[in-house]
């Protein structure tokens, strides 16, 4: 196969840039804050949305799409903090929000919209906006490997 033109290769910057630019800018804002990184907000967030605050250890990794050794290594450094910690399961390990994950979560989620919101919402007019919404579900749905994000 032939390397990607001028033309393609400028897309394939454009969509790397895109996510790398807006997602560094938002972890920035989170942890300046709150003293959490992206991942660790996407990690909080999505445990107390798919599973009010606890969820199987691979039920988490399944979702955020992360490998097993990346999630062990995220909770264990999360777990060393307070807040979230490990429990043994009826099939297999159980991750649960802590009071204090609980805490940092609610502090979190308004800097969090607000990143997003002047990082990006705020930058597109609504036709866009759901123009970008268009392509992210026809991307992800032909590729069906689509990273759920933070």
């Amino acid at each position: 196969m032939d390397p990607l033109r001028p033309d393609e290769l400028q897309v394939w910057q454009a969509c790397k840039t895109l996510g790398h630019h807006v997602t560094r800018r938002v972890g920035a804002e989170l942890t300046a804050v709150t003293g959490l990184s992206g991942s660790e907000y996407g990690l909080l967030s999505r445990l107390e949305e798919l599973g009010e605050g606890r969820l199987g250890q691979q039920a988490l990794a399944d979702a955020l799409g992360w490998a097993k050794s990346r999630m062990s290594h995220q909770l264990t450094r999360m777990a060393a903090r307070g807040i979230v910690h490990r429990e043994k399961g009826p099939t297999g390990v159980v991750v649960v929000l802590t009071p204090d994950g609980r805490d940092l979560l609610a502090r979190a989620r308004p800097v969090h919209a607000a990143a997003v919101r002047e990082y990006l919402i705020d930058r597109l007019g609504e036709p866009e906006r759901a123009m970008l919404v268009r392509i992210a579900d026809r991307l992800t749905d032909a590729g069906g490997e689509g990273e759920p994000g933070g």
